[in-house]
């Protein structure tokens, strides 16, 4: 057998290219985080099947069903579409998503910021305690607060800062005390709540997750600037 000749059939011809094609966008497609491209991409790879399966392999079988999987998806990313133009937020809960959900479908946003509460604490509340379990997540939208770690001042926070992070992402008490210094006001969302919803809703899980990363390099950053060389244990909670 010649493998060159072979190969070149099978990967290189017209037809077997518009095949290949449409499998490298469905594989495409389940790479995206956002499901509104997902969605995009899938229908793409959809109709360059269908249009393999009839033009090269004159299978209507596969037609058919290239046609309901197209249909499917293009009713989903209406749907979808829909819910965003209805999704509504607050001036407060736009800064969230500008912050912690840039990436995410604003009707998935939606559904996370129904859990939330919003907070107004006053100067010297204390939010959390070193050593003692955290039950809320918070996010700071206005207002500052000073970050203690066995009695000695480790950084500040202040907007778009979330505090008790660690505790959420790792079930463990807080290893540091927030105090507000100047009246502060937050999203706060229980614990055991989100995560619950989390485990359900991957696209939010993710960027969640990655908003949390972003904030404890820059606040780590910004406690670095401020402390000493002797000093320099960064802002955890």
């Amino acid at each position: 057998m010649d493998w060159n000749a072979f190969l070149l059939e099978q990967f290189a011809s017209p037809g077997k290219l518009v095949g290949h094609l449409s499998y490298i966008l469905l594989v495409a497609s389940m790479m995206m985080r956002s499901m509104k491209w997902l969605r995009v991409i899938a229908i793409s790879a959809g109709v360059v099947s269908a249009l393999y399966g009839y033009f090269f392999l004159l299978d209507f079988v596969t037609v058919f069903w290239e046609v309901i999987f197209v249909s499917v998806n293009l009713i989903q990313l209406l749907l979808l579409e829909i819910e965003n133009r209805r999704a509504k937020f607050s001036e407060e809960e736009e800064k969230f998503i500008k912050a912690a959900l840039a990436n995410v479908e604003r009707a998935h946003a939606k559904r996370l910021l129904r859990l939330a509460k919003h907070l107004e604490f006053e100067s010297g509340a204390i939010l959390t305690r070193e050593g003692e379990l955290v039950e809320k997540l918070l996010f700071v939208i206005s207002g500052a607060v000073r970050v203690d770690k066995a009695g000695a001042m480790v950084g500040v926070c202040g907007h778009d800062d979330f505090i008790g992070e660690i505790g959420f992402m790792l079930g463990t008490n807080a290893t540091a005390t927030s105090i507000v210094t100047n009246s502060a006001r937050c999203l706060s969302f229980d614990h055991e709540t989100l995560r619950n919803m989390l485990s359900k809703e991957a696209a939010l899980r993710h960027a969640l997750e990655s908003s949390f990363n972003r904030n404890l390099v820059g606040k780590l950053v910004k406690s670095n600037k401020g402390t000493g060389p002797d000093n320099q244990s960064g802002v955890t909670q």
